[in-house]
């Protein structure tokens, strides 16, 4: 069994689910616990502060987890994660996109969904037990794997394609494109660090995006403040996408928005 290689500073960060979270979109929790409101400056070293406390505990405490097979809950959905995949628990954002998944608005039974980056198949399980149609599709043979044993452990239907973003769907369209992408620059050292590094995918999801949209349609893409999100937002605009965020929460070391993305 491979040890995965260490993660960047902000994955670090995402791991731990216990974190303070501000959910801009929970109207349930009116009165959350007191926390600090650090401002400019100061908001930077405190977020500085936790990210440093984060990749100690990444190192300490959470690294086993890519070591091994684990299982995970995600909005009440199990879910085996092998070793060399995405962990959508331990790693925030993949959490958040799936709670999305949940509200009308944005996904409506019977959809055609591409789950695209699949990793461990969450977002596609969530997806097809709402009665969607789901094409699942990731770069990384682990994750091909992981994603096809949590549709057989939900007894869900899920067309798992192995290959390169939108390669593997070739000439088809779907209603929603849902998309957790890598947020760092640069070249993946092994199948795992396809979640994190990528030279050019943000120019070329926005290039190619229009073409796999149904009339209509759109893409729930998640992004943190910690990574080169700017980068990516530059890139639909320049391809003459509408975005909208649809929910946010600060998770004290970074903030993660979900933006919908149309065409105009």
């Amino acid at each position: 069994m491979s040890v995965s290689p260490p993660l960047p500073l902000g994955e670090a960060a995402r791991s731990a689910g216990e974190g303070c979270v501000r959910d801009f979109n929970v109207r349930e929790n009116t009165h959350p616990s007191p926390q600090p409101s650090p401002r400019g400056r100061g908001s930077q070293v405190y977020r500085r502060a936790w990210r440093a406390l984060l990749r100690v505990k990444l190192h300490l405490v959470d690294r086993r987890k890519y070591r091994s097979i684990v299982v995970e809950h995600v909005a009440g959905i199990p879910l085996v994660v092998l070793p060399d995949v995405f962990n959508p628990k331990l790693l925030r954002s993949g959490e958040l996109l799936v709670q999305q998944l949940s509200r009308p608005e944005l996904l409506t039974p019977g959809a055609r969904v591409l789950d695209l980056g699949s990793g461990s198949g969450a977002v596609g399980v969530a997806a097809a037990r709402r009665g969607c149609r789901v094409m699942a599709v990731d770069i990384n043979p682990s994750a091909v794997r992981c994603t096809r044993i949590n549709a057989l452990l939900n007894h869900v239907d899920l067309d798992v394609r192995e290959g390169d973003l939108f390669a593997p769907a070739a000439g088809e369209r779907f209603d929603v494109v849902v998309f957790n992408p890598p947020y760092y620059r640069g070249i993946p050292r092994d199948g795992l660090d396809h979640a994190w590094r990528s030279v050019d995918l943000a120019e070329r999801f926005a290039a190619q995006l229009n073409d796999h949209l149904a009339p209509g349609g759109h893409a729930l893409v998640v992004l943190s403040s910690d990574g080169d999100g700017d980068t990516f937002l530059t890139a639909l605009d320049r391809n003459g996408f509408q975005r909208e965020v649809v929910s946010t929460r600060d998770f004290t070391n970074e903030v993660m928005r979900v933006y919908r993305v149309r065409s105009c």
